[in-house]
């Protein structure tokens, strides 16, 4: 009985070891990842990985908000690639990221009443920089006006099924220390 107890004992430390310091699992709860995620779906997250190998493409885990909620988004864009913010999309490299959304928020004010009023890229740049420190704000906004430049230490999330996704379109650029983990499985 003690052999079995003793057993039992080590794979319940070690099964706990792995959850605390390898990886995390997450049911997913929204859509904002479908085709490749499902609702209903379990990810399961490595915490085991390093900063270098995190590239355009790879599905993340990491915490945003106050209450520090945990979402899975695919990262956009990296450290060095410019946003071109344009009315309805923006623009990094050949992707297109549609932000219908956004425009209402983003609309310059007018006196004119006949006015449908215009996007205003420069409110949308200051409006995705205003979390990051003085000195990332300048870099970020070092291009010209409809262009951000994505700072060291920084990621553009997004969601793939874009209408239905939260992400960096909204909050602005996530901090590599926020980044919980990097996607591994899926089922």
């Amino acid at each position: 009985m003690k052999k079995y107890i003793l057993i039992f004992t080590t794979i319940v430390v070690f099964i706990g070891f792995i959850i605390i310091f390898v990886i995390k699992p997450y049911k997913i709860i929204t859509p904002s990842m479908e085709e490749i995620i499902q609702v209903g779906d379990i990810v399961v997250t490595s915490k085991s990985f390093k900063d270098d190998n995190l590239k355009k493409g790879d599905i993340l885990s990491f915490q945003h908000g106050e209450d520090k909620t945990t979402f899975i988004k695919r990262v956009y864009g990296v450290a060095g690639d410019t946003l071109n913010l344009l009315r309805n999309y923006i623009k990094i490299e050949d992707l297109r990221i549609p932000h219908d959304s956004i425009f209402e928020m983003m609309v310059e004010e007018s006196d004119n009443p006949d006015s449908l009023g215009l996007f205003s890229s420069k409110k949308y740049q200051k409006y995705l920089v205003r979390n990051l420190s003085k000195k990332d704000q300048l870099i970020a906004l070092s291009g010209s006006e409809n262009r951000l430049v994505i700072p060291e230490g920084y990621f553009f999330m997004v969601g793939d099924n874009y209408y239905e996704s939260m992400d960096s379109r909204f909050w602005g650029f996530i901090s590599r220390e926020n980044i919980v983990g990097k996607v591994v499985f899926i089922f």
